[in-house]
C-alpha cells in the first residue's frame, strides 16, 4: 500500500495562509495539480522530487525565486512565492504569500500540531548530529520515525525538517543549532518537543559570545519550547550541569534527568573499553545493569549513546529493545566515517572528520586516532585545519591543542590555516610533517608525508575546506598525489 500524500491540498493551502494563483498557461490544469497536494518539501530546485512543494526562499547569496521555473521543470507540483511576477508561465501551481520563510514556518507548525508523535529535540556544542542519528536508528526499531536529515538545524533546516514529517509519524527527532543568542527559542517553539537533550556545552562559536556561560544560556533556550510535563536530558559530567538544571527549573520543568560517569547521574557510565572502531560499555540505570556495544569509536560517542538511552527510557521504551541497534550504528562522511583507501602501492585508513571542528570535537578526534592500531611501518597522522568562530582568543585556543596531540601519541601532523599554525609550531620537530596556509595548498604535501599503512584523520571547520583533502585522497586512490 502506498504512503498517503504528505500534504493534501486543503491542509497545505490552509497552513500557507496564501493566495492560490497559477501561471498564464492552463490555469485549470494548474488547479488540478494543486488538488493533488504535495509529496515533499524543498527549497533547492536541484533536489526536487516529482510532486514536491518548492519554497522560493530569499537567502543572502541567492533568491529562490530565480529558480521557480527550474523547480517546476524538475517536477514541483506547487511553488510558493512572495513576488507575483515569478508566477508567469510556470508549469506548476503557484501560491502567493507575504513571506516565503514565514509560510514555511507556518507549515512546520501545522505539521507539529497535526501529529500525535513523540518528539525529541537535540542541541549542544558537539554531538548533535551523531546523537540524532543514533536515536533515529534506535527509534526506527520501535515505530515509524522521522528525523531531520544531515545537519538541518538552522532557521531553514528546522522548519523544512518539521514540514516534511508525515502525519502518522510515531517518533520525531530534530536537531537544533545556533551561533547566537535567541536563535534556538523560535525553532524549539516550532518543534515543541516532549524531550529536550543538551549533549554538552563547550567552546564553539566563541566569537559570538562573551564566555562559555553565555553559550550555556543559549543552549538552555531549548527549554523554551518543551511541552508541558516534558523531560530535559542533561550531561552530568559537564561543568554547566547545575546551571542548565537551574535554567530548566526556571522554565517550570520538573523532569530533569542526567547521564555520565558522575556518580549522581541517572544513567551512570560504569565502565567502558575503547577500541579502534567501536566501544564496549556498561551502564547502570538505578540498580539495573546494562552492557552494550556501540559500533563507532570514541569516548564522546559513548556519551552520545547515553543521551540516546535516556531518551529511549523517557519514551517508556525498554532499553533492551535498542541495545543491539547501537552496535550497528555508523558515522557519516565528514563526521568520523572510517574507510580503507588505496594509496601508492598499498592502503591507508582514512578517518573523515572534515565536516566541522571546535576544541572539544578536535580533542575527541585525537582520542579516536590515538586508539587506532597501526602496523609496524604505519603512523598515526592528524591533518588539521583551523577551528573558526572562536573570537580574539582563537590563536591561543589553537595553540592549546598541541599538548593534547603529543599526549595522544600521534606520530605526524599536517596543518593548514593561520590559527592552526600556532598549534603546529609548538609541536616537536619530529611530529611536523607539513604546514600550508590553506587546505588547497596542503594537498600538495600529502604525497611526500603519507605512506601505506598510515592511519590518517582529517579534521577542521567547514570553512577551512578540509573536504578538499578527503576528496583528493579518494580521487587519487592507488596513485601518487
Amino acid at each position: 500500500m502506498s504512503e498517503p500524500i504528505l500534504w493534501p491540498a486543503d491542509e497545505l493551502l490552509s497552513a500557507l495562509d496564501g493566495i492560490l494563483i497559477a501561471g498564464e498557461t492552463n490555469n485549470a490544469e494548474m488547479s488540478n495539480v494543486t488538488m493533488n497536494g504535495a509529496d515533499g518539501i524543498s527549497i533547492d530546485s536541484r533536489d526536487i522530487a516529482r510532486g514536491d512543494a518548492f519554497f522560493a526562499i530569499k537567502g543572502e547569496l541567492s533568491d529562490g525565486h530565480d529558480y521557480v521555473q527550474k523547480a517546476a521543470e524538475n517536477g514541483a507540483s506547487v511553488v510558493v512565492i512572495s513576488d507575483e511576477k515569478y508566477a508567469q508561465n510556470v508549469s506548476a501551481s503557484v501560491v502567493l504569500v507575504d513571506d516565503v520563510l514565514k509560510s514555511l514556518a507556518r507549515v512546520a507548525v501545522a505539521a507539529r500540531r497535526r501529529t500525535q508523535a513523540k518528539i525529541v529535540a537535540i542541541t549542544g556544542s558537539v554531538g548533535k548530529t551523531s546523537t540524532k542519528e543514533f536515536l533515529k536508528d534506535c527509534l526506527q526499531a520501535c515505530g515509524k520515525t522521522h528525523a531531520s536529515v544531515k545537519s538541518f538545524n538552522n532557521q531553514w533546516g528546522v522548519p523544512i525538517s518539521l514540514a516534511r514529517m508525515p502525519k502518522d509519524t510515531e517518533y520525531g527527532v530534530f536537531e537544533i543549532g545556533m551561533n547566537h543568542l535567541d536563535e534556538i527559542t523560535p525553532l524549539v517553539k516550532m518543534v515543541s518537543p516532549d524531550i529536550a537533550i543538551i549533549t554538552t556545552v563547550a567552546p564553539a562559536h566563541l566569537g559570538y559570545f562573551k564566555n562559555l556561560q553565555q553559550i550555556a544560556l543559549a543552549k538552555s533556550e531549548i527549554f523554551d519550547g518543551l511541552a508541558k510535563n516534558g523531560t530535559a536530558i542533561l550531561n552530568r559530567d559537564n561543568e554547566f550541569f547545575d546551571y542548565l538544571s537551574d535554567r530548566a527549573k526556571l522554565k517550570n520543568i520538573t523532569n530533569i534527568v542526567s547521564f555520565g560517569s558522575h556518580p549522581e547521574a541517572d544513567l551512570h557510565l560504569y565502565e567502558y573499553q575503547l577500541l579502534p572502531t567501536q566501544s564496549k560499555v556498561t551502564v547502570f540505570d538505578g540498580d539495573k545493569k546494562y552492557k552494550y556495544e556501540i559500533g563507532v569509536a570514541g569516548k564522546h560517542q559513548i556519551s552520545n549513546s547515553l543521551a540516546v538511552l535516556l531518551a529511549i527510557k523517557s519514551l517508556d521504551i525498554d532499553l533492551v529493545r535498542v541495545l543491539s541497534v547501537l552496535s550497528m550504528v555508523e558515522l557519516t562522511d565528514g563526521r568520523g566515517a572510517q574507510s580503507d583507501i588505496g594509496f601508492k602501492n598499498g592502503h591507508i585508513k582514512l578517518i573523515d572528520e572534515s565536516y566541522n571542528a571546535n576544541p572539544a570535537s578536535m580533542v575527541a578526534a585525537f582520542s579516536v586516532l590515538s586508539a587506532q592500531i597501526v602496523k609496524p611501518d604505519g603512523r598515526k597522522v592528524a591533518i588539521i585545519g583551523d577551528m573558526l568562530e572562536l573570537g580574539t582568543d582563537s590563536p591561543q585556543i589553537h595553540a592549546q591543542l598541541a599538548a593534547g596531540i603529543v599526549a595522544a601519541d600521534i606520530d605526524l601532523v599536517l596543518a593548514c590555516g593561520p590559527d592552526m599554525k600556532n598549534c603546529y609550531e609548538l609541536l616537536p620537530a619530529n611530529m611536523q610533517a607539513g604546514y600550508a596556509p590553506s587546505s588547497a595548498l596542503l594537498v600538495k604535501k600529502l604525497n611526500a608525508a603519507l605512506s601505506p599503512n598510515d592511519v590518517v584523520m582529517v579534521k577542521g571547520s567547514l570553512g577551512t575546506k578540509m573536504s578538499e583533502i578527503i576528496n583528493k585522497l579518494k580521487e587519487t586512490s592507488k596513485a601518487a598525489i
